[in-house]
């Protein structure tokens, strides 16, 4: 019900976006409840079909037990059709919706649709013998939305002039197109993958599937068979028929690498590097205007992409979590790089579907029937024996920490209506959109403080993992900046790192400064954890081995880039003896204080972990160190603005006509010092939990040695 109830929200959000709500002219609900005109646009027909037809296969997939008889049908229905209805109706307050009835008849059609589908997948699996669970399902829908993607509008026409025209760009102008031949190959060797999970005769069943998709080009509105499509799936075929012959595993693994290919190909192309890249961060905004039957077109190829991709990289071995981990780092970066291209513009709505089709299939995944494994088999005894908490579940965490970022954002509003608040963090709310500006810093605490958590639990697993330090950081920074990014006005950002001196394209220059500063915060965060959590881990000296290496190599860089290169004077005045190497190490070490001190503070607050009067210690001994290591590394005198003040001063007092004395400089020091603790406690101590929870619970004794094990002296 889960997936079911999201879709409802997501049509929801469609159907009544913008929200531009306004009282609507005399009459006009009249007018809609007496318009009984059935076609609109081919488009609205399209898209009010492909709307409602997901809802209607999560209605039969993911809620059989309540749907599965004819009454439970009926009833799905008849919901649908109150929802819809009502949808359309709420249009009318819309200026921008076109409400109609038609479209209520047209949602209905495709939520039949999708039931029928969904049906007639659980009856072929049925007759073969196949268990019904919808993981099963998941090849069949990659192989209807291949089809989709190249079939839609899916809108035949007997016209003959209509045939010459869809032939002429094969015949009378042989062009092609690269990146169009590797997306029709990777379709093709995709949907051929899914005909081999879903049994025998592979091979066969594609190539009828490439003949109707050749005849569809050439009947149905809109579409044409060019040399593109004839070479791309023709590759695709023999691409699919020589990983056939090889090992179980190759056609999926071919399938993966070369769709994820094309699709990066197809998505920075033509790679033409322009300065003045846009970034749209308001969901599905680019598919709700303009053509919807292009938009309905676009939405399933995406579909199609990230389904096949997390299922390809499923059936290789790979778990779906760490799948759609990679391909939502390898999205953002597909999408920053477009930011820098001419005519391009970089959308966060590519990376909420690939998210979503993940989610989906993750739930598809638990839904599957387990396999038991008998007691004194190779299998049972080879697996390891982990004391897992079952209240602290994955999805849990992810609820906590949604609800976290509510919270803060809800406090961050507070925060900034306060006179007692430093007039630069004032500043750094969007006045336009506040509460957009205020989640996403809201969602940057989050990542900012939670992930280095992530990295010192990678680098504790040893060996390879220890080399993973730098991508990490480098992740770490680039989320971080594109949440900054869009959540900030730009002088902001160039208060703290400076403006663009070196007339590089696009923003590459403020990134490139931003993620040098930011390198500081996760080197010194991470130390902070791996040192605070050292007899939770169970490789804590070979991680803290990993990070001394990484930090050997991007501490001098994030000094050369912020002190030595700085574009603006706005940090280096800040540290003492304009910009030392000393000061700019004390300042990290002041960063890795407060981060120890709020680990300390987080592991000592969860159950089952000792010595919370010691951790409460460190937490107050960290408070006083970081201070004195602050004190030290920043600037005493700073002559500005016509005033002498300490850098203390100005980054702690309201504003420049009111500088803290020493009593209220300590006073508002431990106040920010006790909010820093607060926050990481209330960030981290989800994501504790749930690591802790995996860990033996030999390892989750704080402080306590693990015991020795005790020679045996039987012979």
């Amino acid at each position: 019900m889960r997936v079911l109830s999201v879709i409802v929200v997501l049509i929801a959000y469609g159907s009544l976006y913008p929200g531009d709500l306004s009282e609507p002219d005399p009459g006009a609900v009249k007018q809609f409840l007496t318009d009984w005109h059935l076609f609109t646009s081919r488009g609205d027909m399209l898209g009010n079909v492909a709307l409602f037809f997901p809802m209607g296969m999560a209605g039969i997939l993911f809620a059989r037990k309540r749907f599965d008889s004819r009454i439970g049908v009926a009833t799905l229905l008849f919901l649908a059709l109150i929802y819809s209805f009502s949808l359309q109706l709420a249009q009318v307050w819309l200026p921008s919706r076109s409400a109609a009835l038609a479209d209520v008849a047209w949602n209905m059609v495709g939520m039949a649709a999708g039931m029928a589908t969904a049906h007639l997948m659980a009856m072929r699996l049925s007759a073969r013998g196949q268990p019904l669970n919808v993981a099963s399902l998941v090849p069949l829908v990659i192989l209807v939305l291949w089809l989709l993607t190249e079939l839609l509008p899916l809108v035949p026409s007997l016209d003959i002039q209509k045939f010459k025209d869809a032939l002429k760009p094969l015949f009378l102008v042989f062009s092609f197109s690269f990146p169009a031949i590797t997306m029709h190959a990777a379709g093709v060797v995709v949907a051929g993958s899914a005909f081999t999970a879903l049994g025998q005769r592979a091979a066969w069943w594609l190539g009828v599937a490439i003949l109707l998709v050749w005849v569809g080009k050439v009947v149905i509105m809109n579409l044409t068979l060019d040399a593109s499509l004839l070479l791309g799936t023709a590759a695709g075929y023999g691409g699919y028929l020589i990983a056939l012959r090889a090992e179980l595993k190759k056609p999926f693994e071919v399938a993966f690498w070369l769709l994820l290919a094309a699709w990066s190909i197809t998505a920075l192309t033509p790679f033409s590097p322009a300065p003045g890249g846009t970034f749209n961060g308001i969901p599905f905004a680019t598919m709700l205007q303009g053509s919807l039957e292009v938009a309905v077109r676009g939405l399933v190829q995406s579909l199609f992409i990230y389904t096949a991709l997390i299922w390809l990289a499923h059936r290789t071995g790979l778990g779906i979590g760490k799948a759609v981990l990679g391909l939502a780092i390898w999205s953002s970066f597909i999408e920053l790089m477009q930011m820098g291209l001419l005519g391009r513009t970089a959308d966060i709505t590519e990376l909420i579907l690939l998210l979503l089709v993940g989610w989906v299939l993750s739930t598809a995944q638990a839904r599957q029937p387990a396999t038991k494994l008998q007691a004194g088999t190779p299998a049972a005894q080879s697996q390891p024996v982990v004391a897992i908490n079952a209240g602290v579940s994955g999805k849990r965490t992810l609820g906590l920490l949604a609800i976290g970022v509510g919270i803060c954002a809800a406090m961050g509003w507070l925060i900034t209506q306060s006179p007692l608040t430093p007039y630069n963090v004032r500043e750094l709310i969007y006045e336009g959109h506040p509460i957009r500006s205020l989640i996403l810093l809201a969602v940057l605490l989050y990542w900012a403080i939670g992930f280095p958590i992530l990295i010192a639990q990678w680098l504790a697993r040893g060996e390879l993992y220890l080399l993973s330090f730098l991508p990490l950081v480098l992740l770490h920074g680039l989320i971080a900046w594109l949440l900054l990014w869009s959540s900030v006005p730009s002088e902001s950002i160039h208060d703290i790192v400076g403006s663009p001196v070196l007339g590089w394209p696009w923003e590459w220059e403020l990134l490139g400064r931003f993620l040098a500063l930011f390198s500081l915060w996760s080197v010194a965060a991470t130390a902070g954890c791996l040192i605070a959590a050292w007899h939770i881990f169970p490789d804590a000296k070979s991680a803290l081995l990993g990070w001394s290496i990484g930090a050997f190599l991007l501490i001098p860089l994030s000094y050369y880039i912020v002190v030595s290169e700085a574009s603006t004077d706005n940090l280096v005045e800040l540290i003492a003896n304009n910009g030392s190497v000393g000061a700019f190490l004390l300042i990290g070490l002041a960063m890795a204080e407060i981060a120890f001190g709020g680990t300390k503070a987080v592991l000592a607050s969860s159950p089952g972990l000792a010595h919370r009067t010691r951790a409460t210690a460190w937490v107050l001994a960290c408070g006083i160190l970081a201070y004195f290591a602050l004190s030290f590394g920043t600037e005493q005198v700073i002559v500005k603005y016509g005033q002498v003040f300490s850098a203390m001063q100005f980054l702690l007092s309201s504003d420049r006509s009111n500088l803290a004395g020493p009593g209220e400089l300590i006073a508002r020091y431990t106040v920010l010092y006790g909010l820093l603790i607060a926050a990481i406690m209330v960030v981290q101590y989800p994501l504790w939990r749930w690591i802790i929870s995996a860990l033996p619970r030999s390892s989750r004794h704080m402080g306590e040695p693990m015991p020795r094990p005790q020679p045996n002296n039987r012979r």
